[in-house]
């Protein structure tokens, strides 16, 4: 039925003359056809009504030294990753946009079969202009074995389903208004199972709700905005994780010509579990920052947070705070080469059950994440990159979540 629902959107989509985005955040100024400009002068592609652009992402290949993130006795293999994709536009005279995203990852072991998958995804957009209103409309579909964070390191199959439907609203010349009801599911196969829990029972969700936003154009450039959603989950399998929570994050955000580019959210979120006398509340900051600054032309330095809460697989920790911080250099070396430095760690702090008995210390675990890259850039759509990514992991109170692994290897991003 929920396939039947999202194929029966994506086909009224051009109908209705609406569009497929991601998030709260608007991707097109209301009530303009800018979005269709670009793609007619971006797009490499034009056949009929059709709009295409290629590219084909060779994320690793290599080896990875610790394939199933052990603690002990850690297994080496070859692999690759190999992801075609093409984003598809339609325009509808000047009046409406069809857009699409689709590939898939094709992940290989040499040794281990077990690991291999093949990861579709499909996005798909649809706007319809009318003066100062934007009518859209989403659905993006995810098929993957990949792991979802760095807290399950057992490569499962799960789907993810989004939808969202709304409406942004120009006011004026600079400030735009966006609503939009929002529907998605998480699902994780009967057999997805790690540390002797079923990631189905305790992870099968629907989330419903609205979210929003508000921006203000001080300039080309740059835009004050807040964000805003309500959100309910409810938990197919485990109904005592049924929740209600609301989110509201003012932020500024920067376009990429801008000294200073992309956006920094910083806010409070209130989370209230249907069951209060079982699972904690929540209240206070989450944020999602992602900010770069490229000195003389040559160096860019970028930074990054984000905080906020994140469902368990864990039956007696249903939830943990999210603190990620990251760090990274970026220097070209002449015309075309380049070497990129980079630093990410992620600590995750758990909220255990209120029924069960109060442990003497709190379960936190600590990921940290370092990255080196050396690429020659044969074109501007074109990056051939060999590096090295080196991940250790460590648990106040788990064992076989202490562990470190390295990756080594080469990275291609061809654009046709």
């Amino acid at each position: 039925m929920r396939t039947q629902l999202i194929v029966g959107l994506l086909v009224l989509v051009p109908a209705c003359a609406w569009a497929q985005t991601s998030g709260s955040a608007p991707v097109s100024t209301a009530g303009s056809a800018q979005p269709i400009d670009q793609i007619r002068q971006d797009y490499r592609i034009h056949g009929g009504p059709f709009y295409i652009n290629p590219s084909l992402l060779l994320k690793e290949l290599g080896v990875d030294s610790n394939v199933f993130n052990t603690s002990g006795d850690p297994k080496s293999d070859f692999t690759f990753t190999l992801t075609p994709q093409a984003d598809i536009a339609v325009p509808i005279a000047r009046r409406a946009l069809l857009k699409a995203t689709v590939g898939a990852d094709a992940v290989y072991y040499a040794t281990y079969g077990s690991e291999r998958s093949i990861d579709p995804s499909v996005r798909v957009r649809g706007e319809g202009y009318a003066r100062r209103l934007t009518l859209f409309a989403e659905g993006a579909y995810l098929n993957t074995r990949q792991r979802p964070n760095y807290e399950i390191d057992v490569r499962s199959r799960h789907l993810e389903n989004d939808l969202q439907a709304g409406a942004n609203v120009r006011l004026s010349s600079k400030l735009s208004f966006e609503l939009a009801a929002k529907d998605a599911r998480t699902e994780y196969d009967a057999d997805a199972v790690f540390d002797g829990t079923s990631l189905q029972q305790t992870l099968n969700r629907e989330t419903r709700g609205g979210v929003g936003a508000a921006r203000f154009r001080l300039s080309p450039l740059t835009s004050l905005g807040v964000k805003f959603d309500r959100l309910q989950d409810v938990f197919e399998f485990s109904p005592l994780r049924d929740s209600q929570s609301y989110r509201v994050m003012p932020g500024v955000e920067f376009k990429p010509r801008a000294l200073v580019s992309g956006s920094a959210w910083v806010g409070y979120r209130s989370f209230t579990p249907d069951h209060p006398e079982s699972l904690p509340q929540f209240s206070g900051l989450v944020a999602d920052l992602g900010l770069s600054y490229t000195l003389l032309g040559s160096t860019t330095f970028g930074v990054s947070y984000h905080r906020d809460l994140t469902y368990s697989y864990e039956v007696e920790d249903p939830f943990f705070v999210d603190n990620s911080v990251g760090a990274s250099i970026r220097r070209a070396l002449g015309g075309r080469f380049d070497t990129i430095l980079s630093a990410d760690r992620h600590v995750y702090q758990y909220e255990q059950v209120l029924t069960l008995p109060v442990l003497p210390f709190d379960r936190i675990d600590t990921t940290w994440v370092y990255g080196a890259n050396f690429g020659y850039r044969l074109r501007r759509e074109t990056r051939i990159g060999f590096g090295a990514r080196y991940y250790t992991r460590t648990s106040t109170t788990v064992n076989f979540a202490q562990y470190d692994g390295l990756r080594l290897g080469a990275t291609v991003n061809y654009g046709f």
